[in-house]
């Protein structure tokens, strides 16, 4: 990657991660992103899905800062630390926003864990940048493509060519979860109070609905775990076999009774399935 990119550390002091760490680093477009780093051992990367920001991970932050690993979240732009941020919309920019933070923190290997949308980021990364770098990726409710064509039914509900301005429109009412999450961890989530605007964000979503990462899927040699809500309202459950039977490495599982968020609505559940996994491709 040309050019050397300062990085600078400060103490964060208003989130859940004991001795996190705040970075903020200068993009190849000169732009600066704020990220976020804890605790020790195996660096593990967190993609949150649309709308999503660090704290969307408050459960996994607590568990695995404090269980031998080294947690990275870098709030995609127009999102989180990095609302402001509305330039570079695309998935392609996101993926490359991720190279650059694993050149900045001088990451020689790292374990992806993704969540709908940031799925497309982590497939992306791979498109882009190979595999060589990356341990593992885990990915939570989300398909390889999110459109339903006439050569693909696993996509999100209902979602086509045709109804997509609609679902889109749509997108902030639809309600996510099935269980409920329990309340000291949904106060926990929504920390930092961000005002997301679903209005300048929607090129993201629009170049999302564009991607279509199965010929990636089929062509890496990763482990993958997918990690799909039982009674998700997006996606089919039918997404988990499609994972197992079409990845070289592929774990799937369902969650029982969750929707679209699991590792929030059964984050015991969800954190020793990924933790496990991590450390069995270590």
């Amino acid at each position: 990657m040309a050019g050397n990119y300062p990085i600078y550390l400060c103490i964060i002091k208003d989130i859940n991660i004991k001795g996190g760490i705040s970075l903020k680093f200068l993009t190849s477009d000169g732009v600066t992103l704020a990220a976020t780093s804890s605790g020790d051992g195996i660096p593990v990367i967190f993609l949150a899905g649309y709308s999503g920001t660090t704290y969307s991970w408050a459960a996994q932050n607590l568990f695995f800062s404090t269980a031998g690993f080294h947690c990275i979240h870098l709030d995609k732009r127009g999102h989180g630390e990095n609302t402001d941020i509305i330039s570079g919309l695309r998935i392609s920019r996101l993926a490359k926003d991720i190279q650059e933070l694993v050149y900045q923190l001088g990451l020689d290997q790292f374990h992806l864990v993704s969540h709908s949308l940031g799925a497309g980021v982590a497939f992306e990364y791979l498109s882009l940048f190979g595999e060589d770098q990356v341990k593992s990726l885990t990915i939570i409710d989300s398909p390889p493509k999110a459109i339903n064509t006439s050569d693909w039914s696993l996509g999100m509900y209902d979602l086509t060519w045709q109804t997509v301005s609609e679902t889109v429109d749509n997108f902030s009412h639809v309600t996510l979860t099935k269980k409920k999450i329990e309340t000291d961890l949904l106060r926990s989530m929504h920390q930092g109070h961000y005002r997301f605007n679903f209005l300048k964000t929607a090129p993201l979503v629009e170049d999302f609905l564009t991607k279509d990462y199965r010929d990636v899927l089929k062509q890496v040699s990763l482990p993958i775990l997918y990690i799909g809500g039982e009674q998700s309202p997006l996606f089919p459950n039918a997404v988990a076999s499609y994972y197992s039977q079409t990845a070289k490495q592929a774990t799937s599982y369902l969650i029982k009774d969750a929707g679209h968020l699991p590792y929030a609505e059964s984050p015991a559940e969800v954190n020793q399935l990924i933790s496990q996994f991590i450390l069995d491709n270590q």
